[in-house]
């Protein structure tokens, strides 16, 4: 190695500019990918399980047991939960069947699936699910003509639950770097990052 050269390593791995010709090959791998896991991510969100609300007049909604699939395919999360419903008087007035008022107080259970796309929050380093589309939704003993009310709900409480907690907070070392891309593989999500 020419003293030219021997100058030139030296201003590059400078301590004050830290450019990526001094970058350990795991920090560059760091750089361009990171992973996480399925289990990491619904370590993250039952702690907010079982979630349950109710609306005016309406009803009475839970949701519990989340478990996640990972749909590579279409880049999406697939949560399946367990979901409660209790009628309210006012069910009649909302579904525009005025025969479901009669079952005010009636509790079923069944199984709610929604698909989730993924978006990351600057300002608070987090991911979080995104867009939840309901997918399916079966309530023991009750039509799909008469569900429609539960999707209403599922649908509006979806948002809300999933906007309030993200899977995953970026380390403040990695939040400044640029995240590029979000691959929902078959067992996680990979973080793909700029250099």
């Amino acid at each position: 190695m020419n003293r030219r050269a021997i100058i030139k390593k030296a201003i590059l791995c400078s301590p004050t500019l830290m450019l990526p010709a001094c970058s350990s090959v795991a920090d560059l791998a760091l750089r361009q990918q990171f992973f996480i896991p399925t289990s990491q991510i619904l370590a993250r969100l039952l702690p907010y399980f079982p979630f349950q609300q109710s609306f005016q007049n309406v009803g009475q909604l839970s949701l519990s047991n989340p478990a996640f699939n990972m749909v590579p395919a279409q880049n999406k999360v697939s949560l399946g939960m367990t979901t409660g419903v209790t009628a309210g008087a006012g069910l009649g007035a909302l579904s525009g069947l005025p025969a479901l008022s009669q079952i005010a107080g009636l509790s079923r259970t069944g199984t709610a699936q929604l698909a989730c796309g993924l978006r990351y929050d600057k300002a608070t380093r987090g991911i979080y699910l995104a867009d939840p589309v309901l997918e399916k939704l079966e309530i023991e003993n009750v039509s799909s003509a008469l569900s429609n009310p539960f999707r209403q709900l599922v649908n509006l409480v979806g948002p809300q639950l999933l906007n309030k907690y993200p899977i995953h907070t970026l380390d403040p070392s990695l939040a400044s770097r640029l995240l590029t891309g979000m691959v929902v593989q078959e067992n996680g999500i990979a973080l793909q990052f700029g250099v």
